[in-house]
């Protein structure tokens, strides 16, 4: 036996300390000293990280020329916005002075009052300026908008008011060429030129343009072109073809139905021909009903009997 002392043997109680396993998937110890590989799951894991780090670069400039574009298109729209209120603003202020500004004293007119109902110049070269000071801003700030359009027609309208039908006439017509077919103001413009061409003495010219703005039957605006039609004619001498557009016009529109064209056919026919006007009320489908007669007043009590003469028969 040998003199040494044994070594203890390890305990393998509860404290005993083990030896814990290796998860690593792509590094797992082997005995035997042999080296760690990698699966094909790490391997792809590590391909799809190296593709990802290589495209960041290329996504962050992506996502940040995405947010430029939103920014771009939120501030144009907003500028947008702002220009279009800017120039409804700059027309309406336009169209306030045209229409309804009052001449006279400012005091005597709008008193203490710093928004009056309606504006007040002095006389009409002030409302001239201001009114030609506001289409000038309109057409600098929108030029080609559908607001700027529109501004042409109020532009036309201050040019035949100052007696300058040639001027307002480049004006019609340049709306005319601009707004399409279905533009809501067409008749506005096709009348100012109308008026335009006849206060040039140019009586066929404003005849066709009033031919064009009756159109067919059933259009808007048709019974003033009719009308227009007529006093042109009787212009001109023919009051025949005249005659037989008021007569048209009378079918088309009962004289039962009041307008301003319709007074003025009525006139007119009152003059030339009468019979027309008595026939078209006959014919009017309005009718008027007869009011109900008074209810007939009561009948006055009986006399009483006379009383029989003193000393007489009973």
């Amino acid at each position: 036996m040998s003199d040494e002392p044994s070594k203890p043997e390890a305990p393998t109680g509860t404290g005993e300390r083990m030896e814990l396993p290796s998860w690593n998937r792509g590094r797992t110890k082997k005995r035997g000293g042999a080296e760690p590989q990698e699966d094909a799951f790490q391997v792809g894991v590590k391909q799809v990280g190296r593709g990802a780090a290589r495209r960041a670069p290329l996504v962050a400039i992506g996502v940040v020329l995405a947010v430029a574009a939103v920014v771009v298109v939120v501030v144009m729209y907003s500028r947008g916005q702002k220009s279009a209120a800017t120039a409804t603003r700059l027309l309406a202020e336009a169209a306030s002075y045209e229409s309804r500004a009052e001449v006279g004293d400012k005091e005597l007119l709008a008193g203490k009052s710093k928004h009056p109902p309606s504006p007040v110049v002095k006389d009409e070269a002030e409302r001239a300026a201001v009114v030609d000071k506001a289409l000038a801003e309109l057409a600098a700030q929108a030029p080609g908008s559908a607001v700027e359009l529109d501004g042409l027609l109020l532009s036309a309208a201050r040019l035949m008011r100052d007696g300058k039908p040639v001027e307002a006439e480049a004006q019609y017509r340049r709306f005319l060429d601009a707004a399409g077919a279905g533009h809501p103001l067409r008749w506005a413009a096709r009348e100012g030129l109308a008026f335009a061409r006849e206060a040039q003495d140019d009586l066929d010219g404003a005849l066709a343009e009033f031919k064009t703005l009756a159109g067919e039957k059933g259009v808007f605006y048709r019974d003033m072109g009719l009308w227009h039609q007529g006093r042109v004619l009787e212009r001109q001498g023919k009051k025949d073809d005249a005659l037989a557009i008021y007569r048209q016009y009378i079918v088309e529109y009962p004289l039962a139905d009041p307008s301003i064209a319709q007074s003025e056919v009525r006139k007119r026919l009152e003059e030339l021909d009468p019979s027309a006007v008595a026939s078209a009320q006959l014919e009017s489908p309005v009718q008027i009903i007869d009011a109900p007669a008074p209810p007939a007043a009561p009948a006055p009590p009986a006399a009483p009997a006379s009383a029989p003469a003193p000393g007489g028969a009973p």
